[in-house]
């Protein structure tokens, strides 16, 4: 099944399990409809869905299939859910189902409510909305200057930003912000993307005496 809808669809075992601790958790093991007064109050079940930083920055719609029990309720025990996952949303955002979950009373069905996980990404550290990218630096590259670095954007077309370091001494210290160039924000606009450097010192000193000279010749 999972290979009709490609990687946005993800597999949900039942809506009455849950994803994030399950109906027995949430409800005391009851899983049942609970009435405050004379009003009745659906149940909610919570499904984790994961998402990468490329789908909260660009934005997608993801399919989730859920098996769902009934007992008076007409309709399919499966059944696919279309999650809009919108650009910027944050981990923790959530997505209601209304009565797509298991019936627990008759004629009353939970909501099933979709939790957004973000995944670690390789590159960039999201700090609300900025992007954080720690680039990897030799010594002697950060002694001898960076001219520019290139840095691959999370648009779906290709798309480097080139920044320019040209007479920056680079150090654990050194910071560049780029203004406009993180994370969607949700009124409109968007984050920083800012650039910090990891100096690999080298793992044995310079045993080399003529080497040592050398060097101290040219960083004094």
């Amino acid at each position: 099944f999972a290979q009709f809808f490609g990687a946005g669809f993800a597999r949900q075992r039942s809506a009455g399990e849950g994803g994030l601790g399950g109906m027995g958790d949430l409800f005391g093991g009851a899983g049942g409809a609970r009435r405050e007064g004379q009003r009745l109050q659906r149940p909610v079940v919570q499904v984790a869905l994961g998402c990468s930083l490329e789908d909260l920055y660009r934005g997608c719609t993801k399919k989730l299939k859920i098996t769902r029990k009934s007992t008076t309720l007409t309709r399919p025990a499966e059944k696919v859910l279309e999650v809009p996952i919108k650009p910027g949303f944050k981990a923790g955002t959530k997505i209601t189902f209304s009565g797509d979950g298991d019936e627990v009373a008759p004629g009353v069905a939970q909501d099933i409510q979709v939790v957004v996980r973000e995944k670690p990404h390789d590159r960039f550290v999201r700090e609300g909305a900025d992007l954080h990218l720690k680039h990897a630096i030799s010594l002697a590259d950060a002694v001898c200057g960076l001219s520019y670095l290139d840095v691959r954007s999370l648009d779906a077309a290709p798309r480097v930003l080139r920044v320019n370091f040209k007479g920056v001494a680079i150090t654990p210290a050194t910071s560049r912000v780029v203004a406009g160039e993180g994370m969607p924000r949700r009124g409109g606009g968007r984050g920083d993307l800012v650039i910090t450097f990891d100096v690999r010192f080298p793992a044995a000193p310079v045993a080399d005496p003529a080497k040592q000279a050398a060097l101290r010749g040219a960083l004094e």
